[in-house]
């Protein structure tokens, strides 16, 4: 149940935060099973608004690469957080051919229920805190498989949530599966998976990921002395019972999430239509800041833009030059990177109340972002 996910007594931040994640002094949110992979403090609404805006560019569907690329990341998280003994209880006794036919299979099947459901609201627990919605599991139906068919209130991302639920599914029961969903209502859906092949063709596109060692920085937070996670954090709100996570200050829906999966799915549309791509993502990102904050807002934020990037995992602000014409950046262990760039350029004309043109950048086999921006 919600009321099983303990918060700190301290600052009242999920318990699980701390356990799971680890604030580096170089702007990374890393994994503390994981070190070398991340997350990222973001704006949920952000991630289908570019898949939207990438989709309109195009004139096709990216949800498939967008599933594919989470799916993979949401399989091996679920595999280091859950040993494969825990994982493979839920398919003790063969669900579908669970005996009830006497009083030893009855008390049996009641015993693996109850280990069934535990785990899966263990799973259920964690999207719930890190931000991911609302999730609930027919058990009573007589649904011999419950964990393939779910149905999800005020998901994060219908996109990646659908490739949530497929990897998670995946990693319990040791074999692909395919996925697809329909809506019930405002903001409800069911997602259904069931045994299935991955198409080929992803499978091939998708089969790099980039990587680089994390720089060190001088990042210093207030830790919370009772489970080790910046006091800052705290001014986020958890509603475990919806899943959802706001931040204090701006009022907007946040979420914990793998930078990877969306860059990847950004890499994948990019080599196949080419670099235009690039700068529809970076304007749709700019015109979705201009239209959410304002010039207070942005100059609030560019005060303290170094410590506002870090605590949200977005890199390590190295560099930073700006006069009434111009301003130039510099990002160590950068990630969605596209998304940087527009936020940038959208601060830009904020803060000096001026159109720019195009910006320039580039981002480095090693995690490092370069911006440039012009005043026209």
């Amino acid at each position: 149940m919600v009321t099983e996910i303990e918060r700190c007594e301290e600052c009242g931040v999920p318990v699980l935060i701390g356990e799971e994640l680890r604030w580096e002094d170089g702007g990374v949110i890393s994994m503390a099973q994981s070190p070398g992979n991340r997350m990222v403090i973001y704006e949920s609404n952000i991630i289908d608004n570019v898949f939207r805006g990438v989709e309109e560019l195009t004139g096709e569907p990216i949800e498939l690469l967008a599933i594919e690329s989470r799916r993979r990341e949401t399989r091996r998280f679920i595999e280091r957080s859950f040993p494969f003994e825990v994982r493979n209880t839920l398919l003790i006794g063969e669900p579908d051919r669970d005996d009830q036919s006497t009083q030893a299979g009855r008390m049996l099947y009641q015993s693996v229920q109850r280990i069934r459901k535990d785990l899966s609201e263990r799973v259920i627990n964690y999207a719930r805190t890190f931000g991911y919605g609302d999730v609930a599991m027919d058990w009573e139906s007589g649904e011999p498989y419950p964990w393939r068919k779910l149905v999800i209130r005020n998901p994060y991302s219908l996109s990646l949530w659908k490739a949530d639920v497929l990897g998670t599914v995946e990693a319990f029961e040791g074999v692909d599966m395919c996925v697809e969903s329909e809506e019930m209502g405002d903001d409800v859906f069911q997602v259904r998976v069931s045994p299935g092949e991955h198409p080929v063709a992803l499978r091939e596109r998708l089969g790099r990921r980039k990587g680089y060692e994390f720089k060190e920085g001088d990042i210093a937070y207030e830790m919370c002395a009772t489970c080790g996670i910046p006091k800052d954090i705290a001014g986020y709100e958890w509603d475990l019972a919806r899943g959802t996570i706001t931040a204090k200050d701006t009022g907007r829906r946040v979420a914990i999430f793998g930078s990877l999966a969306v860059d990847a799915v950004l890499d994948d549309v990019v080599a196949e239509h080419g670099p235009a791509v690039e700068q529809a993502v970076i304007e749709a990102q700019r015109r979705f800041v201009k239209a959410r904050v304002d010039a207070s807002q942005a100059r609030e934020v560019a005060a303290s833009l170094k410590f506002y990037l870090a605590r949200r995992g977005l890199g390590y602000l190295s560099e930073l030059q700006a006069d009434a014409r111009s301003m130039s950046a510099k990002v160590t262990n950068a990630c969605l990177h596209l998304l940087m760039v527009g936020m940038a350029q959208a601060f830009f004309e904020l803060i000096l109340e001026k159109e720019s043109a195009a910006p320039q950048w580039e981002l480095s086999e090693d995690g490092v972002l370069h911006i440039a921006i012009q005043a026209k």
